[in-house]
């Protein structure tokens, strides 16, 4: 089993701030702050969406700042 990103490590490898990094990936700052300092671990679909998040960031930000278009009538 593949092991779950380290959030701080792959934060910094995208350049961000704790306040960017939470904020582009809709994570509170606190949560983020906890993680990264070992008070406290993310669940199981917290860790799936992080390894979607390593694997490829620009596409989970770019599907997160999407807006739904108004349906057609």
């Amino acid at each position: 089993m593949k092991r779950v990103p380290q959030v701080k490590v792959m934060r910094r490898a995208l350049g961000l701030t704790q306040e960017e990094f939470g904020a582009r990936y809709h994570i509170p700052l606190g949560t983020l702050r906890d993680w990264e300092q070992g008070k406290s671990v993310p669940d199981r679909p917290t860790q799936a969406y992080l390894k979607v998040i390593a694997h490829d960031p620009e596409a989970v930000r770019r599907a997160l700042q999407a807006r739904l278009e108004p349906s057609a009538r």
